[in-house]
């Protein structure tokens, strides 16, 4: 009995990294998703050069827990934000993106 190809199983392994034009133009649209966005912005913004905790945070950016949650979750994924000793800071990707739109 023949087994049956599924395609989408052979196109992922098939794909490989991505080159280093795909890598970048990856990370332009990181970047154009973030600066699009005003409560990404106010985020980078308030977090700043010291850094601020959740509490703060919240408070200052005045966003409802779900969007909050929402637009932090990618920050962090995205590799703008880190969490360090319960506080959350720029990365070096955040601090160009914070001096470029911010």
């Amino acid at each position: 009995m023949s087994e049956e190809i599924d395609e989408l199983d052979v196109y992922f392994e098939n794909k490989s990294e991505p080159t280093e034009g795909e890598a970048v133009k990856l990370e332009h649209m990181m970047m154009e998703k973030v600066s699009i966005n005003p409560a990404r912005r106010k985020l980078l913004r308030i977090v700043g050069i010291f850094g601020k905790t959740e509490k703060q945070l919240k408070e200052e950016s005045g966003l409802n827990d779900f969007f909050f949650k929402f637009h932090m979750d990618f920050l962090l994924k995205e590799g703008f934000l880190k969490l360090e000793e319960g506080m959350y800071r720029l990365t070096d990707v955040g601090i160009a993106m914070h001096d470029s739109v911010c």
